[in-house]
């Protein structure tokens, strides 16, 4: 008589959700994305009334995506060379001084678009650092469902940033629609520093529970 090992449980969105870590870093990730698509609405609308240009207007829908490419490509392995939760918390902290320059410095329309070129050269570096994390807080079926949500989550998070942006702009007008983009960046910058701990101090409590 043979008997059949029983099938390992798979694990759930619930599950995964439930681990605190990833957590943290899908909220977060998922604040920063949507701020970011509201801060290229934003800027889209104030490059517009200053140069009346329907040209330079769209050309910031695109301003970020070869600099992230070429970024991904020179830099993307600083994200495995630094410790990630001071990376991530620079990452956001950046995002919001640019969001602030943009609103309140007064800058020619190329210098804008130079600006955001310029720090979304950098970030495939913080997400990196995300994805490395997230990679080490889950494994098997866990991990597959943990990149499954975020990928969810990032697509979520654009088309609210889409309608949010709009919203914000008809509301509170450009400038200030940027400096509420500084805002959530700003909020995620405090909350990634506060509650994501430190990878060093993750290892010695590894340690801690081996010994």
């Amino acid at each position: 008589m043979t008997t059949t090992a029983p099938a390992a449980r798979r694990a759930t969105y619930r599950e995964v959700l439930a681990e605190p870590r990833f957590r943290l870093l899908f909220l977060t990730r998922s604040l920063a994305i949507g701020a970011d698509t509201l801060r290229t609405v934003a800027l889209s609308v104030l490059i517009f009334a200053v140069t009346g240009s329907p040209l330079l207007a769209a050309v910031t829908y695109g301003a970020a995506f070869l600099p992230q490419a070429v970024g991904g490509t020179l830099l993307g392995a600083m994200a495995d060379r630094i410790r990630p939760r001071p990376l991530i918390t620079v990452g956001y902290g950046l995002e919001a001084a640019v969001a602030v320059v943009l609103a309140l410095a007064g800058l020619p329309a190329g210098a804008c678009l130079a600006l955001v070129a310029a720090i979304a050269t950098l970030t495939p570096v913080f997400g990196g650092a995300s994805s490395r994390l997230i990679a080490e807080t889950l494994t098997g079926d866990s991990y597959v469902l943990g990149r499954s949500l975020a990928n969810i989550a990032a697509s979520a998070a654009q088309l609210a940033g889409l309608a949010a942006g709009g919203a914000t702009v008809a509301a509170l007008g450009a400038r200030h629609a940027l400096l509420v983009t500084a805002a959530c960046h700003l909020v995620a910058a405090a909350v990634t520093w506060v509650w994501l701990p430190d990878l060093a101090e993750i290892g010695r409590a590894s340690c801690r529970e081996r010994v």
